[in-house]
Formats: structure tokens, sequence, C-alpha cells
């Protein structure tokens, strides 16, 4: 390997920092490890403190208790393992091996401790009678102070080897930034550099400047891949002035057919579009005729649509989708050229024999059919050309598609706006004329008995009754039907309308209605919302005064947050709202459309035999409240 490779610059770097890494985890672990043997030398020491305490107190208290011999066994045995190394036990009782201390303090104190043992014990053997027991508390003290010098001497070892282990780690560390230091240096040397310089042969290359060579570099790698650049620089110049040539030959051709492609697309008449589909490929193509051929509903058949140029068949010519020349342009998708003398189709065949080019209409996913083109044999179609056909018939399929979309559209506003009157006027004639019906229904039953009665003055007003009730039943159908329904008065607030409105449902009906509105001034929603709100109120009285058998009425209006609610509950005897729901009841399902089309919504609470709840909620007016309300239908 080379001297001036980057790859060994690396992998020396690499390697030096993986030793230095490898080094550092040993000696750690080394130090570590001696620190859990200093710990346990440590610990066996106090415990043997322990030990001398324990045999002090037994030999005074209790001299025949058999723990003061196991206790002088095991302290033996443990300063013996300490001493000179060997077998001893740990805290927990398990069996440890001691190596022979390597440090001379930790051996005199050792020795120290020995001698002081040796005395202890022999007090212990010759009892604490008289003076005996004094002499065996001044040799326990004796003891103690050297057990308290060797677990000194112990703990001075230990934190001797870790200030030895910080030492070497600092060692290390000077190490590790000495490496990343020669690291970074030989990266911005052998790499950032050079590929800086990279960078800006490729910003100009990127930016249209390929004729300045591209610099060397020393590292071996680096300069193979400078020599790749410079290859790939002078290929793209080759390229770049080879493509210039076609470009500028195909660049009228491409904005000639994007033109066309506009052109088409702007046009939404279907028949228009085809026709000018079939012209603008003739005139892009420089053919003598031109087809546009479209998919019927099953996708089974081609039928001519629109044709340019002279000898064209006529149109509604049709000819099956397996047949040679519509099974590769339709089934496989892909534009074709052929003779037209050799193709089976019936429009090929009207026009003189020459060379023809079909491509699929395709809108996404979606293929509506072909588009083809003939010319003379002795003019081929070049792949350029063939391309912006293709891009004319994906233009001219979209514009198919959106012409398609428009009829469609406009189908649809006009059963819409038919079924929207349709709606309007059935609202109207529930809301009103039903109403009004059922009130001229009550009053003949009135007039009926007061005619049975012989009551004339009775029976005169419930006719008068009846009679405004006929004439407000005509006005309603007349407005009804010219959609000229007029709107509640801008200024009249909704407090207003409701008491208006139980007034003049408890007039005609004679129902007990308690009306409680909670800030009035707060009940501020839309004009539209404010009329749908009275028709709902009315109607839901309405079918309490013809079904419910209700004793009391309660409607309550009040604000609750960012809406406006109004409830009416009866005591009457309820309903299944679920079989109401199942039945499509007419009543409440304008009730909800009218809530809904103003913003709101409606819910209906009801059982058998426990009354029922209606409840809608409308929002509160943002802007301009009482802004008055242009003619709204139904």
């Amino acid at each position: 390997m080379k001297v001036n490779s980057l790859r060994l610059y690396l992998s020396s770097l690499f390697l030096a920092f993986l030793a230095l890494v490898v080094a550092a985890v040993a000696v750690t672990y080394a130090v570590v490890a001696s620190q859990r043997h200093d710990a346990l030398l440590i610990n066996l020491a106090g415990r043997q403190r322990m030990l001398s305490q324990q045999m002090t107190w037994l030999a005074l208290a209790a001299p025949g208790d058999p723990l003061l011999a196991a206790s002088r066994q095991r302290f033996a045995e443990t300063l013996t393992a300490l001493e000179q190394g060997g077998a001893a036990l740990d805290a927990s009782g398990e069996p440890v091996v001691l190596p022979p201390p390597d440090d001379d303090a930790v051996r005199a104190a050792l020795v120290e401790a020995r001698q002081a043992w040796l005395r202890f014990d022999a007090e212990l053997v010759r009892g604490v009678d008289g003076e005996a027991g004094a002499s065996l508390m001044t040799t326990s003290l004796a003891l103690l102070d050297a057990l308290d010098s060797v677990v000194a001497r112990l703990a001075a070892q230990a934190e001797a080897k870790v200030q030895r282990l910080q030492v070497i780690q600092v060692s290390f560390l000077l190490l590790a930034l000495l490496l990343l230091w020669l690291g970074y240096r030989v990266t911005q040397r052998h790499v950032v550099n050079p590929l800086a310089a990279l960078g800006a042969v490729a910003g100009r290359m990127a930016a249209g400047e390929l004729e300045s060579e591209v610099p060397t570099f020393a590292d071996e790698e680096l300069r193979r891949l400078a020599a790749a650049f410079d290859a790939l620089r002078a290929e793209v110049l080759a390229s770049q002035r080879h493509l210039e040539a076609r470009v500028h030959q195909r660049t009228q051709e491409l904005t000639t057919a994007f033109e066309f492609s506009q052109e088409i697309a702007a046009q939404l008449e279907l028949a228009q579009l085809l026709d000018s589909v079939t012209d603008r490929a003739r005139a892009l193509m420089a053919g003598s005729a031109a087809a546009l051929c479209l998919l019927d509903e099953e996708a089974m058949t081609l039928r001519l649509a629109a044709g340019s140029g002279a000898g064209v068949a006529k149109p509604d010519l049709r000819q099956p989708v397996d047949a040679a020349l519509p099974r590769q342009v339709i089934g496989e998708q892909r534009t074709v050229v052929t003779e037209s003398a050799c193709a089976s189709c019936g429009f090929l065949r009207s026009v003189a024999a020459g060379q023809c080019v079909a491509t699929p209409l395709r809108a996404g996913d979606a293929t509506l059919g072909a588009l083809c083109v003939v010319r003379p044999v002795a003019i081929d179609f070049e792949p350029e050309e063939q391309a912006a056909l293709a891009l004319l018939a994906n233009a001219a399929a979209v514009a198919i598609v959106n012409a398609r979309l428009v009829e469609q559209g406009r189908a649809q506003a006009e059963r819409s706006a038919t079924q929207a009157e349709r709606d309007r006027l059935a609202a109207e004639l529930h809301d009103n004329l039903a109403q009004t019906l059922s009130f001229l229904n009550f009053k003949a039953d009135r007039l009926e008995a007061a005619i049975g009665d012989g009551d004339a003055q009775s029976a005169a007003r419930v006719l008068a009754e009846m009679r405004g009730a006929t004439t407000r039943a005509y006005a309603q159908v007349r407005a009804a039907l010219t959609g000229l329904h007029t709107a509640p008065a801008a200024q009249a607030a909704l407090a207003a309308d409701l008491r208006a409105c139980i007034a003049e449902v408890q007039a005609a009906t004679g129902m007990s209605i308690t009306l409680t509105i909670d800030h009035p001034d707060a009940l501020t929603v839309t004009p539209l919302a404010r009329q749908q709100a009275l028709h709902i109120v009315r109607e839901a009285l309405t079918n309490v005064w013809r079904h419910a058998g209700a004793q009391q009425v309660i409607v309550c209006a009040a604000r609750d947050g960012e809406v406006v609610r109004i409830t009416v509950r009866d005591d009457g005897r309820g309903f299944d709202p679920t079989a109401v729901d199942a039945s499509a009841h007419l009543g409440l399902a304008i009730m909800r459309a009218r809530a809904e089309r103003s913003g709101g919504a409606l819910s209906v609470q009801a059982q058998p035999g426990a009354g029922a709840m209606i409840m809608a909620t409308f929002p509160l007016a943002k802007e301009r409240p009482d802004e008055p309300l242009a003619t709204v239908a139904g």
C-alpha cells in the first residue's frame, strides 16, 4: 500500500484509537477488580474488630458460652488469611480465598495485630477472675487499635489505587485528545479540503461550466475520484452539445403540441372538442387524415366520433376492440405505427394508402379511446413525433373527461334544482297548509257542535274563523307555489317571535302552553335560523295538539354557550322515536332538515307513556344578526 493513501491514514488512526479504548477498558477493569478485593479485605478487617468486641463481652458475661470458642477460631482463621493468604469466610458466610498482602505497611499492621491477638487470646485463656478482667479489657483495647490500624492501612492502599487509576485515565484522555486532533488534521487535509474542491467543481458543472478540467490530488483514492469526475465532465459536455442540437430540432414540435393541447383543453363542448382534436392532430403530424374513436360504455366497441381530412369515413363507424390494431393500442396501452393498408379498420380503408400512427386516449388510469393520423408512406413517424402525438392525446383525453363532467354537472344541477324546489314546496305545504287544514278540521267539529246546539252566534264566530283560515291557506299556497314567502322582519327579536307564535297556536288550539325565555336579548340568531326555529316550534306544538293528548306543554328558549337552545316538552302519551324515524315521519324529517339548513341540529327524546321533548339548537349570529333576510324558500 502506498504511503500517500487516504485509507492508510484513516486505518492507522482507527487502530490507534481502538487500541487506546481497549487499553483504557482493560486497566479500568483491573483496577475495579482490585478495588472489589480491597473492599473485601477492609470488610473482613472491620468484621475482625466486631469479633474482638464480641469475644470481650462473652468472656466477661458468659465465659462458658460455646459462641466464644467459635468466635476465637473464626478470628484466628481470618487473621491468618489476611496475614499470609488463604481461605476465610466473608460477612455472608461464603468462603473466599485471599492472596498474601503485597503492601509493606499492611503487612506490618497485620504483624502488630497478630501480636495484640496473641496477648488478648492469652487473657481469654486465663479467665476474668480478679485483676484478669482489667487485663482483658486492656488487651482488648490494644487489639482494637491494631485492627483499626489494619483497616486504615487497607483503606490507604485502596485510595492509592484509585489515585493511580485517575492518573491513568487522565493519560488516556490526553492520548484520546491527541488522536482526535490528529484525526481532525488528517480529515481536514485529506478529506474535507479535497471534497470541498470537488464540490466546487460539481457546482460549476451543475451551473453549466463544463470547460474547466478537474484538479488532481496526492492521495490515490482522491486522485481516482478526480479522474472519474473529469471523465464525467467530458461526457456531460459531449452529451450537452449533442442534446442542444436535438432539443433545438424538436422544440418547435413540442411547442406546437403544447399550444394545441392548451387550445383543446379550453373547449367544453364535446362535439366541437372532438373535431378540434382531429384537426390539430392532423396539422401537428402533417398528415393527410386523422380520426378519433371512443369506447362505448361496455368498453367492447370503438366508435368513430370525429375525423379530419380527405376521404374520412362517416361518423359512428364501429369496430370491436379485439381487432388487431385496437387490441395493440387499447389493450396494450401503447403507440403503434403500421401501414394503413394492412389494418382491418374501416376508417383506414377509406383513406389513401399510407402510414398510420395510433395512440391511446388516456386520462389517469382510464382509457377513453384512440387517436390516429395517416400520411403518405414515404414519410415516417419518428419517435419524437409519436411522443408529441401521445402528449396531444393525453391532453385531449383530459379535455374530453372535463367536457363530459360539464355535461353531467349541468344535468345534475337541473335535477338538484328541481328536487330543491320540490323539497321547498313540500316544507311550505306541510308547515303552513297542513296546519291550517288541521285547524279547519278542528273548527268544523266546533261548527257542527254549535249547529247541533242551535247556537247561531257561536256558529257564526267559528265560521268567520274558518273563513279567515281559508284566506290564509290560499295566500300560503300562492306563496309556496311562487317561492315568494316573506321572511320575518329583520328587526324582530327571536323572543318576540316566539311569544307571537305561542299566542297564535294557543288561540287556534286552546292548549295550555307555558313559555319560558332566559335573557331574551342574548337570543341573537341569523334571520334564516329565526325563521326555521319558528317553523319547528309551530310544527312541534301542532304535533302535540294532534297526537299527544297532553295536559301541559312547556316551551323553553335560552342561550347555552355559543348556541341558542329551544325545547318543546309535553306530558302526553309519548311515542317511540325509533319507530317514528323508521316510518319516515314527514313532520320530524322536515323539522330536522330545517334545523340543519341553518347550521343547527334537532334531537327527539320520547318514550310511550312518558311524554316527549323536541330540542333544537341554532348557532349564535356572529355578525349583524339583525341583517334583513332575503327571500327564503321553505
